[in-house]
């Protein structure tokens, strides 16, 4: 026998857009962000175990996939894409970019929300808490010393936003310009986790 399922009316708020939804009732939130165009949140091990499905939930990171659609009616929700782009990338973005953290690009959006939920309630973290913060979020592709370093790079800029006139920002906190523009050359120009189109294991899964 077929069991039928009532679609139930929902409404998120994805990066500031509402969105007026007919979803069924065991919708996984991952699945149905993707599907209205938020491709930036990836689909990774679906068990909440690698965090690449990371998202801002009402301000407390989620790994999506353990979320009912439903669960997050009425919910605000900030993807990676939700904090930066290209053009303007938010602080913790372009710290990945600059410090060389990303590498194929598919965990760096969890990685990002990871770190801005960090910084908001620890701007000063030591090694140790950025690793502990970060633990949830996996890597196949690096030893996780250029995350930690961008994490670090990322909480000295924010710390700067905070106590420097805006005339400076763009200039204070940073590296050498040459560290700059070989983190833009390799990493922003598609790179920075905006977009949706990375691909893991050899296949597209963006």
């Amino acid at each position: 026998m077929t069991v039928q399922h009532t679609k139930q009316q929902v409404r998120l708020t994805v990066n500031g857009r509402a969105h007026d939804l007919l979803v069924e009732p065991n919708a996984v939130l991952l699945h149905t962000l993707r599907e209205i165009g938020y491709t930036d949140v990836k689909n990774g091990c679906e068990i909440g175990e690698c965090g690449a499905c990371a998202v801002l939930l009402n301000g407390t990171s989620v790994n999506s996939c353990m979320v009912l659609t439903v669960q997050a009616d009425g919910a605000e929700i900030v993807t990676n894409a939700g904090l930066g782009t290209i053009d303007r990338p938010h602080p913790i973005q372009e710290a990945f970019a600059d410090a060389g953290a990303v590498q194929c690009g598919f965990c760096t959006p969890g990685m990002v929300i990871s770190t801005k939920v960090l910084l908001d309630r620890n701007p000063d973290p030591t090694e140790a808490e950025i690793r502990e913060a970060l633990s949830g979020n996996l890597c196949r592709c690096t030893g996780y010393g250029q995350i930690v370093d961008a994490v670090r790079l990322a909480a000295a800029r924010l710390r700067d936003l905070g106590s420097t006139p805006s005339s400076s920002l763009r200039e204070e906190g940073r590296e050498s310009s040459s560290l700059r523009e070989a983190g833009r050359e390799s990493s922003v120009k598609g790179r920075i986790p905006v977009a949706g189109d990375e691909t893991r294991g050899g296949e597209r899964n963006g």
